[in-house]
Parts: C-alpha cells; structure tokens; sequence
C-alpha cells in the first residue's frame, strides 16, 4: 500500500451513465444480480463512458500501474471496495472503485468486516494515509504500527494484512531489494552532492525520478513521504532540499 493521487472527477458523461445504472439497480427485485449483469457488461463491452473510468483509475495508481493494495503487481481489476455483492448498490459507484492486481482482487473477494465477519473495517488507500497504520521495516516486510493507547498493533493494519495477505513472501523481498538499492541510491546521491558534483536542482530531479519509479513504489513514498524520511540517509537528502 502507499499514499494514492486525490481521485480525480470523471467527464460529465461517466458521471451520468454510472448514476443511471445505479438506479436501475437499486429499483430491481434482484438487485445483487441485476448488479452483476450491468457491471460485467460494462467491463466486457467497455463503452467509452466506461473506459474513462478504467482511464482515471490507471492514472491515481501511477507509473507501472501497480496495485493499489499491494504496490507489488501491474493492476489489471477493477476492484470493489465494498463487495458488490453485498453493496449491490454500490457496483457502479466512483468512489468505490480501485484498481487492484488479480492476485489481491481474490484474496479480498467478497470480505469487508464487519459487515461480512467480525473486525474492524480495511484500510482505504485512496481515502486514507497508509502510513498511520503500517511502516516498512529493514527487511522489507510491510508491518502494523504499534498503537501505544490499546498496547497493541493498529487493528485495522492487521486485518487488511490478514484479508489481502500483504506479507506474502514476493512482496516481502521486492520490497527488501527496492529498500536496498533505493538507499544506496540516496547515498550515492548525497555524497556526490557533498562533493559538489550534483546541485539541489539535480537532486530534486532524482528524488521525481525515485518517486515515480514503478518497481515497488511503497518504498519509495514510506521513505520520501512517509514515516522512512526520518531516517537515513533520506532525512540527511532531504534537509539539503529544503
């Protein structure tokens, strides 16, 4: 997971055709399966009006267009936040659209405690600030945060990791080897700097260049925008930045 662009607003037309579907679906005697039927048609005819909103979603999950849970994989679902086939109402609803990796997609399925069994809710990464609840840790494993006022680790940390099997072991060691060339990467750049060899403007450029990189961008946005630029050698990077 990582922070995710602002959801941008969709052309006039998107807007109209998905809230003409979602009426059709709330008047339904069936609406789970009448839910399914416009949804599948949607994504297999892909209209135009449909196709922008495939379009919008590529562009929030950025370069590469890695999965907006696990940042490991190259998107290619659009995921329902809230299961369609319990929010039927919500199948055809912007806002509760991701775009996920098939792998992640079926983990999650139809699970969103505590609707659908006990827990606390999963974390939105397009709604919410990832690195409240998780950090990156040395060996590249994406871990709950402590939470000092219940003694124990954030919750909600622990059920989307459970649900969406953050800690698979391919996401642990993409993140371990990105963590480790992205900080000798920093370093290199630091003292290259000190040496007077790269100006801030050029450092500026590298830290763009870092942040957009595909290849796992969870660590790259904990260490420039998260909780990781306190530590270093980014800490060291960034104050010549400022």
């Amino acid at each position: 997971m990582r922070k995710l662009k602002k959801r941008p607003s969709l052309p006039a037309t998107s807007i109209k055709k998905l809230a003409e579907k979602t009426a059709q679906i709330v008047v339904d005697s069936d609406p789970k399966g009448k839910a399914d039927s416009i949804y599948s048609s949607a994504r297999s005819s892909n209209p135009q009006w449909f196709q922008e909103v495939v379009n919008a979603l590529r562009t929030m999950s950025g370069a590469g267009e890695r999965c907006m849970f696990c940042s490991g994989s190259e998107s290619s679902d659009v995921e329902h936040f809230q299961p369609k086939s319990i929010f039927p109402h919500l199948a055809m609803t912007w806002d509760n659209f991701l775009w996920s990796c098939t792998i992640c997609n079926r983990f999650k399925s139809n699970r969103f405690p505590p609707d659908t069994e006990p827990g606390p809710k999963l974390i939105n990464p397009c709604e919410e600030n990832v690195w409240d609840f998780f950090y990156v840790d040395e060996f590249g494993n994406l871990s709950p945060r402590w939470r000092t006022d219940l003694n124990d680790l954030d919750p909600r940390a622990v059920k989307t990791q459970e649900i969406l099997k953050l800690d698979r072991q391919a996401l642990q060691e993409s993140r371990q080897l990105r963590l480790r060339e992205l900080k000798q990467q920093v370093r290199d750049a630091v003292q290259l700097y000190q040496q007077g060899k790269l100006s801030k403007a050029q450092l500026k450029q590298r830290r763009k260049a870092w942040l957009k990189a595909p290849f796992q961008p969870d660590v790259a946005d904990y260490c420039f925008l998260g909780p990781g630029n306190r530590d270093e050698p980014y800490h060291t990077f960034l104050s010549i930045l400022t």
